[in-house]
């Protein structure tokens, strides 16, 4: 599996990439947000845990 991270400063620019990425969706492509993988991976530390410190459920709150 391949990772690219693409940083785009302007709004209409990204939407536009991002409407373009769309359609390779079907092919296999998967588009997950900074935002995102850093919860996924705070999740994903917690399985083995009974429980998630409290600082931590913080840290990652919106």
């Amino acid at each position: 599996m391949h990772q690219i991270t693409i940083n785009i400063k302007d709004d209409q620019l990204a939407k536009q990439v991002l409407w373009w990425l769309e359609h390779f969706k079907e092919d296999g492509l998967e588009i997950i947000s900074v935002e995102d993988l850093e919860d996924l991976k705070a999740l994903h530390a917690t399985r083995r845990e009974a429980s998630v410190p409290f600082e931590d459920y913080l840290s990652h709150a919106d």
